[in-house]
């Protein structure tokens, strides 16, 4: 399992941070807002995660 860095953003704006132990981004992203998400497209509010090992930024809106 990775450790991961999940903020829920508003435009360029983080509004919130949480951190995650999962088996993915999308994972995380998900335990964190308890919602489903898919791969951002150019959404407004989206969920932005961070591999804290690699530092891999990931990004997901809410579906």
């Amino acid at each position: 399992m990775n450790s991961y860095t999940v903020e829920t953003m508003s435009g360029m704006d983080a509004v919130s941070v949480a951190y995650a132990k999962t088996t993915s981004p999308k994972a995380a992203a998900e335990w964190v807002t308890g919602r489903h998400v898919q791969d951002r497209r150019d959404e407004s509010e989206w969920i932005r995660v961070t591999d804290d090992t690699n530092r891999t930024v990931y990004k997901f809106a809410f579906k």
